[in-house]
């Protein structure tokens, strides 16, 4: 079987760290998987059974490598099975309603990704720069998040990314009408 492309575009390392975390899970369910900074991603996908995007947001926009990603290929990806996690702090406050940034990226690019998740990422004031600390800790103010510039929060629901693995495994482990 052809590996499913894991690409990742991290700021901080929560969205590589998280991308990481999902290749274990699928390769424990015997998927091959192939995993890679966005930066870097292959020129052909015909090796891929399923690109599998792993996207951090950065002040209300997801990085700007995603959208070249997928400015550089749209007729390509569009042929291949995705699916999308995107990963901002915003994610921490899930009420059941479709995640923005998510969406809107979607939109954006008329995207059909099979699966889809909205993760929270991490708090990690001590590793900002004064001004991200400055930037973020107003951002969380004004959400309702913590803004003592000391303090690191983990907010990823581990879990969850373990149930969109298996949706991940079940859509690209079923048997096609040729078997």
């Amino acid at each position: 079987m052809k590996p499913a492309l894991i690409l990742y575009a991290s700021y901080d390392g929560q969205a590589e760290r998280i991308a990481r975390t999902l290749a274990l899970y699928l390769s424990h369910h015997a998927l091959a998987v192939e995993l890679c900074n966005i930066k870097q991603a292959p020129s052909q996908y015909d090796h891929c059974s399923a690109i599998i995007m792993v996207a951090a947001v950065r002040y209300g926009r997801h990085l700007p490598e995603v959208a070249t990603f997928l400015r550089s290929a749209p007729c390509q990806i569009q042929h291949i099975p995705l699916a999308i996690a995107s990963v901002s702090l915003s994610a921490r406050k899930d009420n059941g309603e479709p995640n923005r940034y998510l969406s809107k990226l979607i939109s954006q690019f008329n995207l059909t990704p099979f699966a889809t998740i909205a993760l929270a990422g991490k708090l990690d004031y001590p590793r900002y720069s004064w001004l991200d600390k400055q930037m973020i800790r107003f951002i969380m103010y004004l959400s309702g998040g913590p803004s003592d510039g000391r303090c690191s929060v983990e907010y990823t629901d581990w879990q969850q990314l373990a149930v969109f693995a298996q949706k991940i495994t079940a859509h690209l482990c079923l048997p096609t009408p040729d078997e």
